[in-house]
């Protein structure tokens, strides 16, 4: 399909059932294509896709706020057959003590232990997993930044690469590899506060000297990615201390000063250490509302920013990972803890597919990719005759209209 669909760069397209899940790397963005307009980017594209980064054009990109889907779905947001993403733990070492930690309990009994030898059949499992996109995480990938590049390099044989980081390490050791294979660094900041932001993500002192900060080494890292023109997005989870609306306003508008093009949301969810609900962290019922208002308002100045907002503490069984041993590990559906799996060498493949299948909540994880946890029809969206109008946002004065983002966006 490659050869006739004139895929942008770093797009991988992936026949569905429904048509076809299209997955644009620059953006760290998975669209759904109807059979529509799996038959117009054969054809050679629309402007639409074009403004996507689906197809290759010379018309210009434009933000999607939350919109994930290209024609008609009638039964809802399309299920997947086979993953979208696996997250590969490059390392169970960290130099941070996020208090909601998410794989917690999948690294707690593995640091002490982090052996060499484990990379491989992190790869192997890796390998096996019929995934589009394969998550280099942790952990932080940084704090073992060799073994961070042996599993991009292993990863970017057959899928896209997203590299998941705090900032605290060296970044520049890795640049040569990350443009070497097109990766995506993702890089997480919570709020515009330092204060909040180091409150939720803490240094761990065995690592970081005093006075060491997240909020830092996350912005040193989003400077570099763009200066060294590579693709990056920020990830914020959404808790009880970050989650009110004027918070989350403040650090979008950091981030479309400094020319961040994709910002992702998530609910936190309560798992990992998160499962112990420490006093005022979860986010209350109405956060998925506070994020579509904040959906909503990006959407109403016509800011340069693609939002993908999940909230997978409704469904935690979403996401698939790879333990620092090379185990398939799954959040239960009731958020008491993670099965963890070995996978055999004899039909690898098969068997990743079978806990896939038996293990994921195959809607939470088409969902958590494609902005189906969002009430659409809530948006105040830029329609058709409101495409050609250049934005200018009051607060930053940045264009949000229709330029094609620079090549680090």
């Amino acid at each position: 399909m490659r050869d006739s669909a004139r895929l942008a760069r770093g797009v991988r397209l992936r026949r569905e059932t429904f048509g076809a899940i299209a997955y644009v790397s620059e953006r760290d963005h998975f669209y759904a294509l109807d059979h529509a307009h799996v038959e117009a980017l054969s054809a050679g594209g629309t402007p639409e896709l074009a403004a996507a980064g689906i197809c290759a054009s010379d018309l210009p990109q434009r933000a999607f706020y939350g919109r994930s889907q290209f024609g008609s779905f009638p039964g809802g947001l399309p299920a997947v057959s086979l993953p979208l993403v696996v997250n590969c733990f490059a390392t169970a070492h960290c130099p941070l003590r996020c208090t909601y930690c998410h794989a917690d309990d999948l690294m707690a009994g593995y640091r002490d232990r982090d052996e060499e030898a484990w990379l491989g059949e992190v790869i192997r499992v890796a390998r096996a997993t019929p995934a589009m996109v394969g998550v280099v995480t942790g952990g932080e990938p940084l704090s073992r930044p060799g073994r961070a590049g042996r599993l991009i390099r292993a990863l970017a044989r057959d899928k896209a690469v997203v590299l998941d980081t705090s900032g605290a390490g060296d970044l520049g050791r890795l640049v040569p590899v990350l443009r070497e294979c097109g990766v995506h660094v993702r890089i997480s900041l919570d709020s515009a506060d330092r204060a909040v932001n180091d409150r939720l993500r803490p240094i761990n002192r065995r690592y970081l000297p005093l006075g060491a900060s997240s909020h830092r080494s996350a912005w040193d890292a989003i400077g570099l990615a763009r200066a060294e023109g590579l693709s990056c997005s920020v990830q914020t989870v959404v808790t009880g201390y970050n989650g009110t609306l004027p918070q989350l306003l403040a650090l979008r508008d950091e981030l479309v000063a400094a020319g961040v093009r994709t910002w992702t949301l998530h609910v936190v969810v309560p798992a990992g250490k998160a499962a112990n609900r420490p006093p005022g962290l979860l986010a209350g019922d109405d956060a998925v509302t506070t994020l579509v208002d904040v959906v909503d308002d990006t959407a109403t100045h016509g800011l340069p920013l693609d939002i993908r907002v999940t909230s997978t503490h409704r469904a935690p069984n979403s996401t698939l990972l790879i333990s620092a041993r090379g185990e398939v590990a799954v959040e239960r559906g009731d958020g008491t803890g993670k099965d963890v799996m070995r996978v055999g060498r004899f039909a690898a493949r098969t068997r990743m597919v079978r806990h896939f299948r038996r293990r994921v909540d195959p809607a939470g994880h088409a969902g958590r990719y494609l902005n189906g946890t969002l009430d659409l029809s809530s948006y105040r969206l830029r329609t058709g005759a409101d495409q050609g109008k250049a934005w200018v946002h009051p607060a930053t004065g940045v264009n949000g209209g229709l330029d094609r983002p620079s090549p680090g966006a």
